[in-house]
């Protein structure tokens, strides 16, 4: 194993989201960063000789003004211990320390650490937090459904090392001789506790071996006997972050299981159910997986069709760049996540249902869609009927069911290119489409949409995120947050009023938040086309308008469209902070809500 290792997968920035001057006013007093000595020794895995896991743990927390504070103690489990860990009352500048430092008294063995998720609670909103995120959640205390939409371990960014030893000096945590994992730019605690429902194996050994894979952990002499490296894990909210995380709170929890080293030169994973290798099939093992289940792709190139259809699966694979799946992947299961492939199905050729390359429906709940990538997928010649190619579509309400709902849908850390539509119609990059109740697409690369391989706009439309539902379903999108994504070169080619726009809003429905995205070289940034209503649109950067499309209907293209044809203007809508590299001005049939609306 290489410090490589521990960076499963490189994951883009989520934190970030702030409401300048709003920050520090109300964002929580007091943080506490708690553990219960939980020790669980369930379906122990030892199978022959004597492994007695021995845990150290370390906790401080640092609130500037406020005051700090520390923990320290230890857990003794025979092979299996679980810690849990709680952050709450946080605001902007808050940060912390946990470490903990293993010994197997006795003998060495393999020592892996994992986690069964971090669970984000939003403990209700304040009136500020209100007015920066539209999707209301579960409470810590358990007084409504115990989960929800907190933003919390999205803001907290997160450093991982190994260190020789660990101490307190007063209420600071002292990791000796630290040294650094490879952390990815703006890792958050989400990152890593998704990276963590898979397992990591602590290597007891530096340097590596020659062929990169990990060394047993030493074993100790007693539960005093430092041997083994220990973990030190720092997470820090940014000052940048705003109002967002107000009264937010998360739960994490961390179990290190250590398993014999005699005899078992190649050990299992304690955190994978089932493992996919080249040549075998993804679906097989989803259709013999039980609810909860964690499935780990292998690297090579898997040609089949796969429906992710068992609740709470996680189906992830290490490498995105080298796990291919060749076919559309549908995600219909509750609580279901698919995290790091590359989907690039063949061809669009059929009508609606194999119009996407990821698809999540019809009425799945909970879902998260993270660290994939989707490329070089197109309706090709040949095809019928007028329909839109999408790389990753949200879809409730399939066929215009309104009982179909999908609830509390994440896409985040994906990267969409290169998707078009050569018949006709056009193409989107994340569609939320229909009867979704709550939908966060975050952190995003979404890039080359309606152009062709070669550059050149081919689609009478093009979306780098739509919001859709009037006009098409009998229920629109609702709760919706669109934020820190980076858009470019969604672009159209028709003289039609449908051109290639980086977020667009075609539903009447409520709470709709646009923020903090990079949209450049597009023919519109942002678009409201119909009645919407409470769309927020904040500190987005709009650049690279691209003003050469010969539209009859509005031939001086804005920034901005607010409004529609028919005189329909946006309700209740705020829009502030945003950046321009173009002029807003009236003009075409927009112009009149444009000024009235934005003080820009």
């Amino acid at each position: 194993m290489t410090d490589r290792d521990f960076e499963l997968t490189r994951r883009k920035a989520l934190a970030g989201l702030a409401t300048v001057g709003a920050a520090g006013a109300g964002a929580g007093l007091g943080t506490s960063a708690l553990f219960s000595d939980t020790e669980s020794f369930d379906d122990n895995i030892l199978q022959a000789g004597t492994l007695d896991l021995v845990v150290d743990y370390y906790t401080s927390t640092d609130q500037g003004s406020f005051g700090s504070s520390s923990q320290s103690g230890e857990v003794n489990g025979d092979g299996t211990t679980v810690y849990d860990y709680t952050v709450s009352d946080v605001k902007p500048g808050d940060s912390g320390t946990l470490v903990f430092c293993p010994k197997l008294v006795t003998n060495p063995g393999w020592l892996w650490v994992g986690s069964d998720g971090v669970t984000d609670y939003e403990n209700g909103q304040t009136e500020p937090e209100g007015g920066v995120d539209a999707t209301p959640g579960g409470s810590l205390n358990g007084t409504n459904d115990g989960a929800g939409a907190g933003d919390l371990s999205c803001a907290m960014d997160v450093t991982v090392s190994y260190a020789e030893s660990a101490s307190l000096d007063g209420d600071q945590v002292v990791c000796s001789n630290p040294r650094e994992l490879n952390n990815p730019d703006d890792y958050t605690l989400a990152d890593l506790s998704k990276e963590l429902e898979t397992g990591f194996p602590l290597d007891g050994d530096e340097p590596v071996n020659d062929d990169g894979s990990a060394t047993p952990y030493p074993g100790s002499s007693g539960a005093d006997d430092q041997q083994g490296p220990c973990l030190c894990i720092e997470w820090e909210v940014p000052t940048d972050v705003g109002n967002e995380i107000q009264s937010d709170a998360i739960e994490f929890s961390f179990q290190f299981v250590a398993q014999q080293a005699r005899n078992n030169p190649d050990p299992a994973n304690p955190f994978v159910d089932a493992v996919v290798s080249s040549g075998d099939s993804i679906q097989a093992a989803i259709d013999a997986a039980s609810p909860g289940d964690v499935i780990m792709v292998k690297p090579g190139t898997y040609a089949e069709q796969v429906t992710v259809d068992v609740p709470d699966l996680l189906l992830f694979s290490r490498d995105p760049a080298a796990t291919t799946i060749t076919d559309q992947v549908v995600v219909s299961a509750d609580g279901a996540t698919l995290c790091g492939f590359t989907v690039s199905p063949p061809d669009a050729t059929s009508t609606a249902g194999e119009d996407e390359a990821i698809r999540v429906s019809p009425s799945p709940d909970d879902v998260t869609i993270v660290n994939n990538i989707v490329e070089n997928f197109r309706r090709a010649p040949g095809s019928s009927g007028f329909f839109g190619t999408d790389g990753i579509n949200v879809f409730g309400g399939q066929d215009n069911s309104p009982s179909d709902t999908i609830n509390n849908v994440t896409v985040r850390d994906n990267t969409v290119r290169n998707v078009y539509n050569s018949v006709s119609g056009g193409s989107t990059g994340v569609s939320i489409q229909g009867n979704v109740d709550g939908a966060t697409v975050k952190g995003n690369t979404i890039e080359e949409i309606g152009v062709d391989t070669s550059g050149n706009p081919v689609n009478s439309y093009a979306f780098g995120v739509i919001i859709r539902g009037t006009g098409n379903h009998g229920v629109d999108p609702k709760n919706v947050d669109i934020v820190d994504n980076d858009i470019s070169s969604v672009l159209a080619s028709d003289s039609t009023q449908y051109l290639g726009v980086g977020c667009a809003v075609d539903a009447t429905g409520p709470n709709y938040l646009a923020r903090n995205n990079t949209i450049n070289n597009i023919n519109i940034g942002v678009e409201l086309k119909g009645a919407a209503t409470e769309l927020t649109l904040l500190e987005n950067s709009i650049s690279n308008i691209d003003n050469s499309v010969n539209n009859t209907n509005n031939p001086s293209v804005p920034p901005l469209y607010l409004g529609d044809q028919t005189g329909n203007a946006p309700i209740g809508t705020f829009i502030a902070d945003n950046s321009y590299d173009v002029a807003v001005t009236s003009g075409g049939p927009f112009g009149a809500y444009l000024q009235a609306i934005v003080p820009q």
